[in-house]
Protein backbone atom coordinates (compact mmCIF):
# COMPACT_ATOMS: atom_id res chain seq x y z
CA UNK A 1 0.00 0.00 0.00
CA UNK A 2 1.79 3.44 -0.83
CA UNK A 3 1.53 5.84 1.57
CA UNK A 4 1.00 9.73 0.35
CA UNK A 5 3.48 12.51 0.46
CA UNK A 6 2.60 15.25 2.43
CA UNK A 7 1.77 17.74 -0.27
CA UNK A 8 -0.74 14.53 -1.40
CA UNK A 9 -2.01 14.26 2.03
CA UNK A 10 -3.29 18.12 1.50
CA UNK A 11 -4.53 17.35 -1.97
CA UNK A 12 -6.47 14.20 -0.26
CA UNK A 13 -7.86 16.38 2.48
CA UNK A 14 -8.84 18.96 0.08
CA UNK A 15 -11.54 16.75 -2.01
CA UNK A 16 -12.73 14.76 1.26
CA UNK A 17 -13.38 18.76 2.56
CA UNK A 18 -15.10 20.17 -0.99
CA UNK A 19 -17.45 17.73 -2.66
CA UNK A 20 -16.76 19.95 -5.95
CA UNK A 21 -13.14 20.98 -5.91
CA UNK A 22 -10.34 21.20 -8.19
CA UNK A 23 -6.98 19.94 -7.92
CA UNK A 24 -4.58 21.96 -10.12
CA UNK A 25 -1.32 19.69 -9.64
CA UNK A 26 1.71 20.17 -11.69
CA UNK A 27 2.98 17.26 -13.53
CA UNK A 28 4.11 14.49 -11.56
CA UNK A 29 3.20 15.62 -8.35
CA UNK A 30 0.61 12.39 -7.94
CA UNK A 31 -2.93 13.84 -8.64
CA UNK A 32 -4.05 10.24 -9.69
CA UNK A 33 -2.75 8.50 -6.66
CA UNK A 34 -4.28 11.78 -4.76
CA UNK A 35 -7.66 11.03 -6.47
CA UNK A 36 -7.45 7.02 -5.79
CA UNK A 37 -6.72 7.38 -2.26
CA UNK A 38 -10.03 9.37 -1.62
CA UNK A 39 -12.16 7.63 -4.05
CA UNK A 40 -11.42 4.51 -1.55
CA UNK A 41 -13.22 6.86 1.19
CA UNK A 42 -15.99 8.53 -0.61
CA UNK A 43 -17.48 4.93 -1.97
CA UNK A 44 -19.31 5.87 -4.15
CA UNK A 45 -20.07 4.83 -7.70
CA UNK A 46 -17.74 6.93 -9.75
CA UNK A 47 -17.26 7.87 -13.43
CA UNK A 48 -13.56 8.96 -14.20
CA UNK A 49 -13.15 10.82 -17.89
CA UNK A 50 -9.84 11.49 -18.90
CA UNK A 51 -7.85 12.05 -22.58
CA UNK A 52 -7.59 8.57 -24.64
CA UNK A 53 -4.16 7.08 -23.64
CA UNK A 54 -4.23 8.18 -20.11
CA UNK A 55 -7.57 6.14 -19.66
CA UNK A 56 -6.05 3.32 -21.50
CA UNK A 57 -2.40 3.30 -19.59
CA UNK A 58 -3.03 4.86 -16.38
CA UNK A 59 -5.97 5.28 -14.00
CA UNK A 60 -6.44 1.26 -13.72
CA UNK A 61 -2.60 0.72 -13.52
CA UNK A 62 -2.57 2.79 -10.85
CA UNK A 63 -5.17 0.86 -8.98
CA UNK A 64 -2.91 -2.00 -9.43
CA UNK A 65 0.76 -0.46 -8.62
CA UNK A 66 -0.56 1.49 -5.50
CA UNK A 67 -2.97 -1.57 -4.28
CA UNK A 68 -6.08 0.47 -3.99
CA UNK A 69 -9.21 -1.10 -3.20
CA UNK A 70 -11.58 -0.21 -5.66
CA UNK A 71 -12.45 -2.40 -8.75
CA UNK A 72 -12.28 0.29 -12.10
CA UNK A 73 -13.73 -0.83 -15.34
CA UNK A 74 -13.47 0.81 -18.74
CA UNK A 75 -15.73 1.72 -20.86
CA UNK A 76 -14.37 0.56 -24.20
CA UNK A 77 -15.32 -1.56 -27.53
CA UNK A 78 -18.41 -1.41 -29.80
CA UNK A 79 -21.71 0.37 -28.35
CA UNK A 80 -23.69 -2.71 -27.27
CA UNK A 81 -20.40 -3.67 -25.29
CA UNK A 82 -19.68 -0.63 -24.26
CA UNK A 83 -23.74 -0.27 -22.44
CA UNK A 84 -22.95 -3.69 -20.93
CA UNK A 85 -20.10 -2.24 -19.64
CA UNK A 86 -21.11 1.01 -18.32
CA UNK A 87 -24.00 -0.83 -16.55
CA UNK A 88 -22.08 -3.59 -14.53
CA UNK A 89 -21.01 -3.29 -11.17
CA UNK A 90 -17.91 -1.09 -10.40
CA UNK A 91 -16.16 1.04 -8.15
CA UNK A 92 -15.13 3.46 -10.74
CA UNK A 93 -16.03 3.27 -14.67
CA UNK A 94 -13.58 4.95 -16.84
CA UNK A 95 -13.92 6.47 -19.98
CA UNK A 96 -12.48 8.92 -22.36
CA UNK A 97 -13.47 12.07 -23.28
CA UNK A 98 -14.92 10.98 -26.71
CA UNK A 99 -16.91 8.50 -25.71
CA UNK A 100 -18.43 10.78 -22.75
CA UNK A 101 -21.27 11.99 -25.20
CA UNK A 102 -22.20 8.63 -26.79
CA UNK A 103 -22.64 7.83 -23.06
CA UNK A 104 -24.55 10.79 -21.71
CA UNK A 105 -27.10 9.80 -24.51
CA UNK A 106 -27.20 5.77 -24.12
CA UNK A 107 -26.97 5.25 -20.57
CA UNK A 108 -29.15 6.17 -17.88
CA UNK A 109 -26.48 8.58 -15.46
CA UNK A 110 -25.92 6.56 -12.52
CA UNK A 111 -22.64 7.79 -11.13
CA UNK A 112 -23.62 10.50 -8.31
CA UNK A 113 -19.03 11.29 -8.42
CA UNK A 114 -17.52 12.22 -11.43
CA UNK A 115 -13.82 12.85 -11.82
CA UNK A 116 -12.49 14.84 -14.78
CA UNK A 117 -8.76 13.65 -15.71
CA UNK A 118 -7.09 17.06 -17.49
CA UNK A 119 -9.92 19.16 -17.05
CA UNK A 120 -8.93 21.82 -19.12
CA UNK A 121 -10.21 19.56 -21.99
CA UNK A 122 -13.43 20.80 -20.89
CA UNK A 123 -12.69 24.92 -21.65
CA UNK A 124 -14.27 25.35 -24.31
CA UNK A 125 -18.25 25.66 -23.75
CA UNK A 126 -19.42 25.55 -27.65
CA UNK A 127 -18.15 21.70 -27.85
CA UNK A 128 -20.12 18.87 -28.07
CA UNK A 129 -18.42 17.12 -25.07
CA UNK A 130 -19.61 20.13 -22.91
CA UNK A 131 -23.11 20.46 -23.88
CA UNK A 132 -22.52 16.94 -23.09
CA UNK A 133 -21.37 17.39 -19.71
CA UNK A 134 -23.52 20.58 -18.83
CA UNK A 135 -26.88 18.52 -19.66
CA UNK A 136 -26.16 15.87 -16.25
CA UNK A 137 -24.12 18.20 -14.14
CA UNK A 138 -27.19 18.90 -11.81
CA UNK A 139 -26.85 15.26 -10.72
CA UNK A 140 -23.05 15.09 -9.71
CA UNK A 141 -22.57 14.90 -5.83
CA UNK A 142 -19.02 15.40 -6.30
CA UNK A 143 -17.07 16.71 -9.27
CA UNK A 144 -13.27 16.18 -8.76
CA UNK A 145 -11.22 18.38 -11.44
CA UNK A 146 -7.17 17.39 -12.15
CA UNK A 147 -5.70 19.31 -14.20
CA UNK A 148 -1.79 20.55 -14.05
CA UNK A 149 -2.37 23.83 -16.41
CA UNK A 150 -6.25 24.64 -15.94
CA UNK A 151 -5.68 27.76 -18.37
CA UNK A 152 -2.33 26.77 -20.91
CA UNK A 153 -4.25 29.50 -22.98
CA UNK A 154 -4.89 32.24 -21.17
CA UNK A 155 -7.66 32.65 -17.90
CA UNK A 156 -10.45 32.54 -20.82
CA UNK A 157 -10.20 28.58 -20.26
CA UNK A 158 -11.06 28.77 -16.48
CA UNK A 159 -15.09 29.56 -16.81
CA UNK A 160 -16.07 26.72 -18.33
CA UNK A 161 -14.19 24.40 -15.51
CA UNK A 162 -15.40 26.91 -13.03
CA UNK A 163 -18.88 26.64 -14.30
CA UNK A 164 -19.18 22.71 -13.85
CA UNK A 165 -17.82 22.81 -10.26
CA UNK A 166 -20.70 25.85 -8.96
CA UNK A 167 -22.96 26.48 -11.88
CA UNK A 168 -21.70 29.83 -12.63
CA UNK A 169 -21.46 31.29 -9.01
CA UNK A 170 -17.48 32.36 -8.73
CA UNK A 171 -17.11 33.46 -12.08
CA UNK A 172 -20.81 34.35 -13.91
CA UNK A 173 -23.50 31.76 -15.09
CA UNK A 174 -22.31 33.04 -19.12
CA UNK A 175 -19.12 33.02 -20.73
CA UNK A 176 -20.05 36.58 -21.46
CA UNK A 177 -20.68 37.66 -18.17
CA UNK A 178 -17.54 36.16 -17.45
CA UNK A 179 -15.82 38.21 -20.43
CA UNK A 180 -17.41 41.48 -19.51
CA UNK A 181 -16.45 41.70 -15.88
CA UNK A 182 -12.93 40.88 -16.22
CA UNK A 183 -11.79 41.30 -20.04
CA UNK A 184 -11.07 43.63 -23.05
CA UNK A 185 -11.36 43.00 -26.51
CA UNK A 186 -8.69 44.12 -28.48
CA UNK A 187 -9.52 46.44 -31.41
CA UNK A 188 -9.76 43.88 -34.09
CA UNK A 189 -11.82 41.56 -32.49
CA UNK A 190 -9.39 38.45 -32.12
CA UNK A 191 -8.45 38.05 -29.03
CA UNK A 192 -9.45 38.69 -25.26
CA UNK A 193 -7.28 40.17 -23.24
CA UNK A 194 -7.39 40.25 -19.13
CA UNK A 195 -8.06 44.00 -17.44
CA UNK A 196 -5.83 44.54 -14.72
CA UNK A 197 -5.78 42.86 -11.70
CA UNK A 198 -8.39 40.43 -13.46
CA UNK A 199 -5.83 37.39 -12.57
CA UNK A 200 -6.23 38.26 -8.85
CA UNK A 201 -9.31 38.42 -8.73
CA UNK A 202 -10.35 35.20 -10.46
CA UNK A 203 -7.80 33.43 -7.87
CA UNK A 204 -9.77 35.14 -4.85
CA UNK A 205 -12.71 34.19 -6.40
CA UNK A 206 -11.79 30.21 -6.36
CA UNK A 207 -9.23 29.86 -3.73
CA UNK A 208 -11.81 27.86 -1.87
CA UNK A 209 -12.79 24.81 -4.11
CA UNK A 210 -9.31 24.80 -6.40
CA UNK A 211 -5.99 24.23 -4.56
CA UNK A 212 -2.88 24.72 -6.75
CA UNK A 213 0.34 23.39 -5.94
CA UNK A 214 3.80 23.36 -7.83
CA UNK A 215 6.48 20.96 -8.16
CA UNK A 216 9.18 23.51 -7.36
CA UNK A 217 7.25 24.42 -3.94
CA UNK A 218 7.17 20.55 -2.99
CA UNK A 219 9.40 18.34 -4.69
CA UNK A 220 13.12 18.11 -4.79
CA UNK A 221 13.54 17.07 -8.07
CA UNK A 222 17.02 17.20 -10.22
CA UNK A 223 18.03 20.28 -12.52
CA UNK A 224 16.17 20.59 -15.77
CA UNK A 225 18.15 23.01 -18.43
CA UNK A 226 16.90 24.29 -21.31
CA UNK A 227 19.15 24.48 -24.08
CA UNK A 228 18.10 26.59 -27.47
CA UNK A 229 20.26 24.55 -30.40
CA UNK A 230 20.30 26.83 -33.52
CA UNK A 231 20.47 25.65 -36.66
CA UNK A 232 20.83 27.30 -39.66
CA UNK A 233 18.44 27.09 -42.98
CA UNK A 234 19.65 26.75 -46.42
CA UNK A 235 19.78 30.39 -48.91
CA UNK A 236 17.24 28.32 -51.10
CA UNK A 237 15.07 27.10 -48.68
CA UNK A 238 15.06 30.73 -46.86
CA UNK A 239 13.90 32.30 -49.99
CA UNK A 240 10.86 30.09 -49.77
CA UNK A 241 9.85 30.75 -46.34
CA UNK A 242 10.42 34.48 -46.98
CA UNK A 243 8.19 34.06 -50.14
CA UNK A 244 5.51 32.40 -48.37
CA UNK A 245 5.41 34.67 -45.08
CA UNK A 246 4.81 37.85 -47.23
CA UNK A 247 3.10 36.21 -50.14
CA UNK A 248 1.41 32.79 -48.12
CA UNK A 249 2.11 31.76 -51.43
CA UNK A 250 5.05 29.78 -52.61
CA UNK A 251 5.87 27.85 -55.94
CA UNK A 252 8.05 24.91 -55.11
CA UNK A 253 9.78 22.50 -57.79
CA UNK A 254 6.51 22.86 -59.36
CA UNK A 255 4.37 22.38 -56.33
CA UNK A 256 1.71 25.49 -55.21
CA UNK A 257 1.93 26.16 -51.54
CA UNK A 258 -1.16 28.02 -50.20
CA UNK A 259 -2.17 29.34 -47.37
CA UNK A 260 -5.93 30.77 -46.82
CA UNK A 261 -5.11 32.72 -43.16
CA UNK A 262 -2.74 33.25 -40.64
CA UNK A 263 -3.35 30.41 -38.45
CA UNK A 264 -2.28 27.99 -42.04
CA UNK A 265 0.42 30.56 -42.47
CA UNK A 266 2.03 30.11 -39.25
CA UNK A 267 1.43 26.15 -39.45
CA UNK A 268 3.09 26.17 -43.13
CA UNK A 269 5.90 28.61 -41.61
CA UNK A 270 6.96 25.98 -39.19
CA UNK A 271 6.31 23.47 -42.13
CA UNK A 272 9.43 25.19 -43.49
CA UNK A 273 11.88 25.25 -40.73
CA UNK A 274 10.84 21.59 -39.84
CA UNK A 275 12.08 20.67 -43.41
CA UNK A 276 9.28 20.35 -45.71
CA UNK A 277 5.89 21.79 -46.54
CA UNK A 278 2.58 20.03 -47.81
CA UNK A 279 0.98 21.35 -51.11
CA UNK A 280 -2.45 21.17 -52.07
CA UNK A 281 -2.37 17.72 -52.90
CA UNK A 282 -1.07 16.73 -49.24
CA UNK A 283 2.35 15.57 -51.09
CA UNK A 284 5.80 16.51 -49.30
CA UNK A 285 7.75 19.27 -51.02
CA UNK A 286 11.24 18.61 -49.10
CA UNK A 287 13.57 21.77 -48.41
CA UNK A 288 15.77 21.33 -46.67
CA UNK A 289 17.76 19.31 -43.57
CA UNK A 290 18.71 21.30 -41.36
CA UNK A 291 16.90 20.24 -38.28
CA UNK A 292 17.75 16.63 -38.91
CA UNK A 293 21.72 17.65 -38.84
CA UNK A 294 21.42 19.36 -35.23
CA UNK A 295 19.68 15.79 -34.25
CA UNK A 296 22.08 14.08 -35.32
CA UNK A 297 24.83 16.34 -33.32
CA UNK A 298 22.85 15.72 -30.24
CA UNK A 299 22.72 12.73 -30.71
CA UNK A 300 25.82 12.38 -31.21
CA UNK A 301 27.58 14.35 -28.36
CA UNK A 302 24.94 12.42 -25.64
CA UNK A 303 27.67 10.09 -25.46
CA UNK A 304 25.44 6.82 -25.96
CA UNK A 305 22.32 7.83 -23.97
CA UNK A 306 19.14 7.30 -24.80
CA UNK A 307 17.25 10.10 -26.42
CA UNK A 308 13.46 11.59 -27.04
CA UNK A 309 12.57 13.56 -29.56
CA UNK A 310 9.12 15.52 -29.75
CA UNK A 311 8.02 15.92 -33.37
CA UNK A 312 5.13 18.07 -35.05
CA UNK A 313 4.67 16.48 -38.51
CA UNK A 314 4.58 13.52 -40.69
CA UNK A 315 7.57 14.73 -42.71
CA UNK A 316 9.67 15.00 -39.86
CA UNK A 317 9.14 11.50 -38.37
CA UNK A 318 8.95 10.04 -41.57
CA UNK A 319 12.54 11.81 -42.33
CA UNK A 320 14.16 10.48 -38.78
CA UNK A 321 13.06 6.68 -39.43
CA UNK A 322 15.29 7.16 -42.81
CA UNK A 323 18.26 8.35 -40.80
CA UNK A 324 17.85 6.23 -37.45
CA UNK A 325 16.70 3.30 -38.60
CA UNK A 326 16.61 1.70 -34.89
CA UNK A 327 14.29 4.50 -34.15
CA UNK A 328 10.84 3.87 -32.31
CA UNK A 329 8.11 6.14 -32.25
CA UNK A 330 5.60 6.18 -29.17
CA UNK A 331 2.69 4.34 -31.16
CA UNK A 332 4.55 1.88 -32.95
CA UNK A 333 4.19 -1.03 -30.13
CA UNK A 334 1.99 -1.61 -26.86
CA UNK A 335 4.97 -2.05 -24.64
CA UNK A 336 7.22 1.19 -26.19
CA UNK A 337 6.78 2.58 -22.56
CA UNK A 338 8.07 -0.18 -20.88
CA UNK A 339 10.75 -0.97 -23.46
CA UNK A 340 11.81 2.72 -22.98
CA UNK A 341 11.87 2.54 -19.21
CA UNK A 342 14.37 -0.75 -18.81
CA UNK A 343 17.07 0.98 -21.23
CA UNK A 344 15.55 -1.62 -24.43
CA UNK A 345 15.16 1.71 -26.58
CA UNK A 346 18.17 3.92 -27.46
CA UNK A 347 15.94 6.42 -29.67
CA UNK A 348 12.15 6.98 -29.39
CA UNK A 349 9.73 9.90 -30.58
CA UNK A 350 6.62 10.72 -29.27
CA UNK A 351 4.23 13.40 -30.56
CA UNK A 352 2.86 15.97 -27.45
CA UNK A 353 -0.64 15.35 -28.54
CA UNK A 354 -0.63 11.67 -28.20
CA UNK A 355 2.10 11.69 -25.27
CA UNK A 356 1.57 14.54 -22.99
CA UNK A 357 -0.77 13.17 -20.15
CA UNK A 358 -0.32 10.35 -17.86
CA UNK A 359 3.08 8.43 -19.39
CA UNK A 360 6.06 7.67 -16.85
CA UNK A 361 9.49 8.04 -19.20
CA UNK A 362 11.78 9.76 -16.34
CA UNK A 363 13.49 5.71 -15.65
CA UNK A 364 14.23 5.41 -19.44
CA UNK A 365 16.36 8.82 -20.14
CA UNK A 366 16.93 12.14 -19.30
CA UNK A 367 17.44 13.60 -22.74
CA UNK A 368 14.83 15.36 -24.23
CA UNK A 369 14.72 17.29 -28.51
CA UNK A 370 12.06 19.29 -29.74
CA UNK A 371 12.59 19.49 -33.65
CA UNK A 372 9.77 21.92 -34.14
CA UNK A 373 7.81 24.32 -31.31
CA UNK A 374 4.18 23.82 -30.32
CA UNK A 375 1.58 26.69 -29.62
CA UNK A 376 0.12 24.65 -26.85
CA UNK A 377 1.73 25.48 -23.62
CA UNK A 378 -0.10 22.70 -21.85
CA UNK A 379 0.90 19.95 -24.16
CA UNK A 380 4.64 21.72 -24.02
CA UNK A 381 4.61 21.71 -20.12
CA UNK A 382 3.36 18.12 -19.86
CA UNK A 383 5.83 16.51 -22.79
CA UNK A 384 8.73 17.86 -21.07
CA UNK A 385 7.12 16.77 -17.31
CA UNK A 386 7.45 13.21 -19.04
CA UNK A 387 11.02 12.98 -18.01
CA UNK A 388 11.11 15.80 -15.29
CA UNK A 389 9.04 14.45 -12.62
CA UNK A 390 8.74 12.22 -9.28
CA UNK A 391 11.31 9.21 -10.27
CA UNK A 392 13.91 11.13 -12.56
CA UNK A 393 17.68 11.07 -10.29
CA UNK A 394 19.65 12.83 -13.03
CA UNK A 395 19.80 16.60 -14.32
CA UNK A 396 16.85 16.50 -17.18
CA UNK A 397 18.31 18.46 -20.47
CA UNK A 398 15.59 19.83 -22.83
CA UNK A 399 17.10 20.83 -26.32
CA UNK A 400 14.88 23.06 -28.21
CA UNK A 401 16.22 23.07 -32.44
CA UNK A 402 15.57 26.56 -33.32
CA UNK A 403 15.85 28.15 -36.70
CA UNK A 404 17.14 31.82 -35.31
CA UNK A 405 14.73 35.19 -37.27
CA UNK A 406 11.96 33.14 -38.11
CA UNK A 407 8.69 31.84 -36.51
CA UNK A 408 10.81 29.12 -34.43
CA UNK A 409 11.73 31.80 -32.32
CA UNK A 410 8.32 33.68 -31.83
CA UNK A 411 6.43 30.44 -30.84
CA UNK A 412 8.76 30.00 -28.11
CA UNK A 413 8.24 33.49 -27.06
CA UNK A 414 4.52 32.74 -27.11
CA UNK A 415 5.28 29.51 -25.37
CA UNK A 416 7.42 31.73 -22.25
CA UNK A 417 4.48 33.88 -22.51
CA UNK A 418 5.54 36.96 -23.88
CA UNK A 419 2.95 37.26 -26.47
CA UNK A 420 -1.11 36.49 -26.66
CA UNK A 421 -1.10 33.41 -29.07
CA UNK A 422 -3.93 34.92 -31.61
CA UNK A 423 -2.56 38.69 -31.69
CA UNK A 424 0.75 37.76 -31.19
CA UNK A 425 0.55 35.47 -34.55
CA UNK A 426 -1.03 38.09 -36.51
CA UNK A 427 1.30 40.95 -35.32
CA UNK A 428 4.17 38.41 -36.33
CA UNK A 429 2.64 37.31 -39.96
CA UNK A 430 2.46 41.79 -40.76
CA UNK A 431 5.68 42.30 -40.20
Amino acid sequence: MTELLPHQQRGLAHIMEHKRCGLFMEMGMGKTLTTLKALEQIKQPTLIVGPKRVVDTVWRQEVEKHGINLKAVQIVGAPKKREQIARSEADAHVINYELLPWLVGAVDWRWPVVVFDESDRLKDRGTKLFKAVRSVAARFERVIELTGTPSPNGLMDLWSQLYLLDRGERLGRTLTAYRQRWFVQDYMGWSWKPREHAAQEIRKLIADVCISMRTNDYLQLPERMVVDVPASMPPQARKVYDKLKAEQIAELRGQVITAINSAVVANKLLQCTAGAVYDQDGMVAQLHKAKLEALQDIIAESGGEPVLVVYQFKHEIAAMRKAFPGIVELRDRRDSVEQWNSGKIQLMAIHPASAGHGINLQHGGRIMVWTTPTYNLGQYQQACARLHRMGQDKPVIIYRINIPNTIDSFVWQVIAGKSELQSGIMEFLKV
